[in-house]
């Protein structure tokens, strides 16, 4: 989708016919509409939104021009009109909403009864224009409405996903621009589908085959019911951490702990990264003893190198005479002297004696070879001890310093709560029961995913019994298909999106990291960005401390941004960036690298700014990729706005 015009008729403060024709060029792909503080971008900003969708008026008060309104007579009808007019997969479509409404005598407008109307005109390349009979269902595969807020946003809300209880937020923006919400509404509607074909199954089956599948239906319902609570711990887990990081934020102003909370938040740096080097370490000790083979058959490897050893020391490997030698000597009937011997005589039957009892070459060259494998598995059983020794010894000293930090921290937390400022001691008697409710919310998972486990089997044991006790009917047999192809086909878009959704959320990971550090004045301070399972955005300092409580609001809102831009570049999604007040609250020198960057990250781009937004070296660095350029300039007398082309120098 790329933008080419918008049109506008007595839409709020835009009394009559105007019109903006935005830059198509790949270079130069860059359209600034210029305007002070209520001169009307939002305006705009809302008019392309409410065109396109139908949505994002409804805050903003009358949408028909009120100048329009005055100039009309009681009883008169007043329309306010947009259209955009986009260049789509080779047709050009022009999309128009209007809205109709009368004069009243109060000289106030009343919207029509089914005023609203939406019309989409297709245009192809040879000039022949169509009418689209489905507006809606085709606006939503150019751009789903779903996703248009990631594309066309107000820049002043943008740092939303740079907060730390936006994890959902950022889950549903991947979700959606990504596509991947089509896979999860596909395996609930299969699920849904296998569960109601169940119960027309149990209609059909016998007693015992439907008690059966009774159970089968109550274990999917438990199964469901638990993967739902765990997906609540989840939210309830990060929640409860937010509530700890605003409590230790506020213990941080309180000048008599202000010493104490600097040496808990180290405590809980260090027991972090411990714990981090804890996990690592644990699988590593996993990785070694699942080579334990090699230490148990040591005695068998020792017994069959002592074979091998002995027959070397017998001259039987390698042997003393090659069969290929006997072989030719045979074949010549000729012996190494010199003198010939006839068939079957005493010298030939010694030959023969010797061609039987040597070894082929072959099979002593494996014997060979397996001697030195099996030197190596000797090697390999000593280093693998010592390995899983030292491993073992450095686990229990990071769980002593783990168990010392602790305690060192439980220590703090005991002379805070027994602080005389009764507000210190209330801030850290909340920690304490946000920590506990976490300790809960992680022990019920642990408990939820072992329940889920024995679940899970009892279900594929019943799919066993169930299969066994199926009876010939044509119907329940066309039935009992159909409830395991919907079911298996769930379970496999499950597993597939499980695998997609982390290379997708991977991948958004990499481009944001890489574009927040071209955009961020301070790149170099900040050492990495990631994208947790949990979908909680963090930026991590050259320190590897997470840094997103530190950050500034404009630093937010550049993260949001370049999580934005990365979504679309991974989404491969035609689609402008239109965003109403960039700049607004961000500093010259995050300015100056967004300018110098953003115009390479979108295929068509579109800022509403006001002038104290874009200047000096930010409007530098645009004017060479500038291709439209407009001014809106707000008469008083009238309060309306006429929109002015400006040349681009």
């Amino acid at each position: 989708m790329r933008i080419e015009r918008v049109s506008l008729t007595n839409f709020r403060q835009y009394f009559g016919d105007h019109r903006i024709t935005f830059s198509q060029d790949d270079y130069r792909n860059v359209t600034v509409v210029h305007g002070v503080n209520g001169a009307g971008k939002t305006s705009l900003f809302l008019a392309m939104n409410w065109c396109l969708y139908g949505e994002g008026v409804e805050s903003i008060g009358q949408v028909i021009s009120k100048e329009a309104a005055s100039r009309a007579k009681v009883g008169d009808t007043v329309e306010a009109k947009v259209s955009v007019t986009f260049l789509h997969e080779g047709q050009r479509i022009i999309a128009s909403r209007q809205l109709l409404g009368q004069k009243l005598i109060d000289g106030s407008v009343a919207e029509a009864h089914n005023a609203t109307e939406f019309v989409m005109l297709r245009t192809t390349m040879t000039g022949i224009s169509t009418r689209v009979d489905n507006p809606i269902g085709v606006m939503n595969t150019v751009l789903p409405s779903n996703v248009r807020t990631y594309f066309f946003f107000d820049g002043e809300k943008i740092d939303n996903f740079a907060r730390q209880e936006s994890a959902k937020e950022v889950q549903d923006a991947i979700y959606k621009v990504l596509s991947l919400e089509v896979m999860t509404r596909a395996r609930r509607h299969l699920a849904d589908t296998a569960r109601e074909l169940r119960g027309e199954l149990k209609g059909l089956v016998s007693d015992e085959l439907k008690d059966l599948i009774g159970q089968d239906a109550d274990l999917r319902q438990q199964d469901e019911t638990l993967v739902a609570r765990q997906a609540q711990l989840k939210e309830n887990i990060v929640l409860a951490y937010r509530h700890i990081d605003e409590v230790n934020q506020q213990l941080r102003d309180f000048e008599a702990v202000q010493a104490l909370q600097r040496q808990y938040d180290l405590y809980t740096r260090e027991i972090q990264e411990r714990e981090h080097e804890f996990e690592a370490l644990t699988v590593r000790i996993r990785d070694l003893a699942s080579q334990g083979y090699i230490s148990v058959g040591r005695s068998a490897v020792e017994t069959a190198l002592k074979m091998l050893d002995e027959k070397r020391q017998r001259g039987e490997i390698p042997s003393n005479i090659r069969q290929q030698f006997i072989q030719d000597l045979l074949d010549h009937h000729m012996c190494i002297c010199g003198r010939p011997f006839a068939e079957h005589d005493d010298a030939h039957a010694h030959l023969l004696g010797l061609l039987n009892t040597s070894i082929p070459t072959s099979l002593e060259d494996d014997v060979l070879t397996t001697g030195g494998y099996l030197r190596a598995i000797l090697e390999r059983s000593t280093q693998l001890q010592t390995d899983l020794s030292a491993a073992m010894q450095e686990k229990v000293r990071i769980e002593q310093r783990i168990t010392q930090l602790y305690g060192e921290r439980d220590d703090i937390q005991r002379r805070m709560k027994g602080s005389n400022q009764a507000e210190i001691s209330d801030l850290a008697k909340r920690r304490d029961q946000y920590q506990a409710d976490i300790d809960e919310y992680k022990a019920e998972q642990i408990r939820n995913e072992m329940i889920i486990e024995d679940v899970r089997k009892c279900i594929k044991e019943l799919e066993r019994e169930i299969a066994q006790a199926r009876k010939t009917e044509y119907r329940e047999q066309l039935l009992s298909r159909k409830v395991k192809l919907a079911q298996d086909a769930a379970d496999l878009i499950e597993t597939t999106f499980t695998k997609f959704a982390k290379a997708k959320r991977l991948e958004v990971e990499r481009e944001t990291k890489a574009i927040f550090g071209a955009l961020a004045w301070k790149g170099e301070h900040f050492q990495d960005v990631r994208l947790s399972e949990d979908y909680q955005l963090e930026v991590i300092d050259r320190y590897g401390l997470p840094a997103r409580p530190d950050l500034s609001a404009g630093e937010r809102q550049v993260l949001s941004l370049s999580f934005i831009t990365a979504m679309a570049k991974v989404a491969q999604r035609e689609a402008p960036l239109v965003i109403d007040t960039p700049f607004g609250r961000l500093s010259s020198a995050h300015r100056e690298a967004i300018t110098a960057n953003l115009p390479d990250l979108a295929q068509q781009l579109v800022l509403f700014v006001t002038d104290e937004e874009l200047r000096d070296r930010a409007l530098d660095n645009l004017n060479l990729r500038i291709g439209a350029e407009y001014r809106l300039n707000f008469d008083p007398r009238t309060s309306c706005t006429i929109i002015e082309e400006t040349t681009n120098a």
